[in-house]
């Protein structure tokens, strides 16, 4: 199998790379200088004289074109790698901390609350939310209904009367809105963030 590796045109002037041929293998031929120019756009518009080329060895330098934006010095012929991480827009780095911070606005919403009026600790996951929902709606459609058995974090299944139970929804419902205006005022601030560094400071 043939391996021919990748010649990059470049300006002489500024070392802007104007084509990189990358590498080929296989039933390839070699191409001269003069059929690349009349290949590529970038080379047939300009005065060949203006242009430089590098021939590399196949393989040569195959991780940093890989990873790296490179350029040609134009005085030492010689390739100059950009090892600095790309800069991602600020609008993509403002849409990556809102979706961080609503995903944690769940996160703390499910990890559950601590309920003043009974002393307990109780799940709120998707699943207990359903639950409770069930549950006060037992308590409408039964008015005879007087109590219920519950699980709690902290203290294993509980009895809670009608009462004891609305109280425990109110302050679930108190629990999820917290966290839920957690997330707008911090959603707010990373929309009017100017840069990145402060978008980097805004956590949950």
């Amino acid at each position: 199998m043939r391996q021919i590796g990748r010649k990059i045109y470049f300006d002489k002037l500024t070392g802007n790379v104007l084509v990189d041929t990358g590498e080929r293998a296989g039933f390839v031929i070699e191409t001269s200088l003069e059929l690349d120019f009349q290949t590529y756009i970038a080379l047939s518009e300009r005065n060949p004289d203006t242009v430089g080329c590098l021939q590399l060895e196949y393989g040569q330098f195959a991780d940093k074109f890989a990873r790296y934006q490179f350029r040609v010095d134009p005085d030492t012929k010689t390739i100059i790698w950009d090892v600095t991480p790309p800069t991602a827009p600020l609008e993509q780095v403002k849409v990556a901390k809102i979706d961080f911070l609503n995903q944690e606005c769940f996160n703390a919403i499910y990890a559950g609350f601590a309920s003043t009026s009974t002393g307990h600790t109780f799940r709120f996951n998707e699943e207990d939310q359903a639950n409770f929902n069930q549950q006060s709606t037992l308590f409408l459609l039964k008015p005879d209904l007087a109590e219920t058995q519950w699980k709690t974090e902290d203290a294993g299944i509980v009895t809670l009367t009608r009462d004891q139970f609305i109280e425990v929804v109110f302050e679930a419902g108190q629990h999820k809105q917290q966290q839920i205006e957690k997330y707008w005022t911090l959603k707010a601030q990373v929309e009017a963030a100017e840069t990145k560094e402060e978008i980097d400071a805004i956590n949950w």
